[in-house]
């Protein structure tokens, strides 16, 4: 499991979020706008039920956990990789790059999925220009493979590394733009890209018996489905989803989500944020004592 931040709940960040959280990393996403964080469950399990009618999954359950902030600093704090999906606004995305970059571990990946800004203009004021890059996700998130990369001048090769390992263990694989122009999927591409990822996952399973050669290579041998048994859970269930350090230990009532620490929650409640599961008002913190 990585830890993932995802700046921006439009439709593209949030989608960015779901795929990170099926491959089951925890994933938090960030945006100014409350209304905006308040949709991100709304599209997820609209998301969750396409995946399943279109046999990308076997049941109704992201194997990591999205979780919605309301502020920044608590959002990429401990963050190993995070992702850019604000609005196409390049004085908005140098602020937002300059303000992350004071707050973010020191050797955390930080990708922009702009179509059109020049990376190096959205890094100008940021003070880690070797680790940030423009990580551009096609879509649909969850079925196409690749992510277009565009590096600064001062992108090191190890930090593309990084994200290359990251992406190829979801089944991704990194391709560099040709030309000025993004790359655009027509529909035809869009629909042979998820026709072959479903053939892929059904192969896996052992169903329908598809042929080895009716799924394109994609250069690596990452391309794996990540585990969906009904029965499967993530290791850390049990940890809380904010610090990831302590145990999950109280109820944030009325939603009754058993998803923090009692520290965290109280944090919570203190600069009175809502649930990171529902965006509900936290009303009440309960107490859950284990033997």
């Amino acid at each position: 499991m990585v830890k993932i931040a995802v700046l921006g709940c439009g439709l593209m960040g949030t989608k960015i979020a779901g795929c990170m959280a099926y491959h089951g990393h925890r994933v938090k996403i960030f945006d100014v706008n409350a209304s905006a964080l308040g949709t991100v469950q709304e599209i997820l399990d609209q998301d969750k039920e396409d995946l399943h009618r279109d046999g990308l999954m076997t049941h109704h359950k992201f194997l990591g956990q999205v979780l919605c902030m309301s502020r920044l600093e608590d959002t990429v704090e401990d963050a190993e990789f995070i992702f850019e999906a604000v609005i196409e606004d390049i004085d908005v995305k140098k602020e937002l790059f300059e303000r992350l970059t004071q707050m973010c571990k020191p050797d955390a990946i930080i990708g922009s999925n702009s179509l059109q800004c020049n990376i190096d203009d959205i890094a100008e004021r940021a003070n880690c220009k070797e680790r940030i890059m423009n990580l551009r996700f096609l879509h649909p998130v969850y079925t196409i493979p690749e992510v277009e990369i565009t590096t600064t001048r001062h992108t090191t090769p190890d930090n593309v590394e990084k994200v290359r390992q990251l992406l190829e263990k979801m089944g991704k694989t990194l391709f560099y733009r040709s030309g000025k122009e993004p790359l655009i999927l027509s529909d035809i591409q869009i629909a042979s890209r998820k026709l072959a990822r479903r053939k892929q996952i059904l192969r896996q399973r052992g169903l329908a018996g598809f042929p080895l050669n009716d799924v394109p290579g994609l250069g690596h041998d990452g391309n794996t489905t990540p585990m969906q048994d009904d029965d499967c859970a993530t290791s850390n269930d049990s940890d809380c989803a904010i610090c990831m350090d302590r145990k999950r230990d109280c109820l944030l009532c009325p939603c009754h989500h058993l998803v923090t620490c009692h520290e965290c929650a109280k944090s919570l409640v203190n600069r009175q944020d809502s649930c990171p599961i529902c965006r509900k008002e936290i009303s009440e913190i309960i107490r859950v004592y284990t033997a």
